[in-house]
């Protein structure tokens, strides 16, 4: 095959910090693979310009169209635009999401081989009967702060207080969009083409589905698993995290920060990437896996 029609993985990037090492990151995936990114609007440390700058990186597309807050279903449309994009290009043919702060840790020969004819989807999910009911409140009840930071202790409780009035109403969601069944996971997955081409497709011809995603609590958590779950893709999912994350440092919400006490669980894993890596406090981690690879 030649080189210009050589088939390629996609990597989809959303980011809103660290410029130093996202723009290290595109230009490292950028020498074999497609990278899209997209640019938090609202990012104080990222600037036009410098989105631009990301644009130039061989192989790389930038966007910087959505202001997102944590858990908001702005977060889901600048994700959708990313494989929208990536979807443009006939020779992408598998699609990870990853973010700024993510890391390979295989080669990027072994990042090829690995997933050169790959057509299954993999990704983390909970089905109905194992959601916590704290998990069932975000899509039954109505979120009246859509793009809001629900991380904010005030609009938490305000939201906690429309929760209650809801129930006092009889007011309650089976499901979203036309589905019952819902699942939840990581939003992070990796999946063929054909998967990503189902999703866009999906969104198109049934607004409803986008439309009741946007009243959840951190929709995007249900974005992928719910659609596939429910769909004949559901016998090509394998229940896997390809990351390697160490929660038990988090605060909760989210992953800590990895440093060199990470590096064990990570080389002795069946990872393809981790995260999450800070500048100055994974510095040192990161050195060593790149030497490695």
């Amino acid at each position: 095959m030649a080189a210009g029609n050589k088939i390629m993985q996609a990597f989809l990037i959303t980011a809103y910090k660290d410029y130093e090492q996202l723009y290290e990151l595109a230009s490292y995936l950028g020498e074999n693979n497609k990278v899209y990114i997209h640019v938090d609007k609202s990012s104080s440390e990222i600037t036009p310009e410098q989105v631009q700058q990301l644009g130039r990186i061989s192989n790389c597309t930038a966007v910087s169209d959505y202001a997102i807050c944590w858990g908001s279903f702005t977060h889901v449309e600048a994700i959708l635009e990313l494989i929208s994009l990536a979807l443009d290009d006939e020779k992408v043919s598998y699609m990870h999401l990853i973010t700024a702060q993510d890391l390979p840790v295989i080669s990027l020969d072994e990042l090829e081989r690995r997933f050169e004819k790959e057509n299954r989807i993999y990704m983390d999910y909970m089905g109905p009967n194992g959601l916590p009911d704290t998990v069932k409140v975000r899509y039954r009840y109505y979120n009246w702060f859509v793009n809001k930071n629900v991380k904010n202790k005030w609009l938490w409780a305000v939201q906690y207080m429309t929760v209650v009035l809801q129930k006092i109403l009889f007011i309650k969601r089976k499901g979203i969009g036309s589905f019952t069944s819902v699942y939840k996971g990581l939003v992070y997955i990796s999946m063929p083409r054909d998967a990503a081409a189902y999703v866009i497709d999906y969104c198109r011809e049934e607004p409803g589905y986008l439309k009741s995603l946007r009243l959840c609590q951190v929709p995007e958590e249900f974005l992928f698993q719910t659609l596939f779950m429910n769909s004949y893709f559901k016998e090509r999912i394998v229940k896997k995290e390809l990351r390697y994350m160490n929660w038990e440092k988090g605060d909760g919400s989210s992953p800590a920060y990895l440093d060199e006490s990470d590096y064990d669980a990570i080389k002795n894993g069946d990872y393809v990437f981790a995260r999450k890596f800070d500048t100055t406090i994974s510095r040192k981690l990161k050195e060593k896996i790149m030497t490695d690879i």
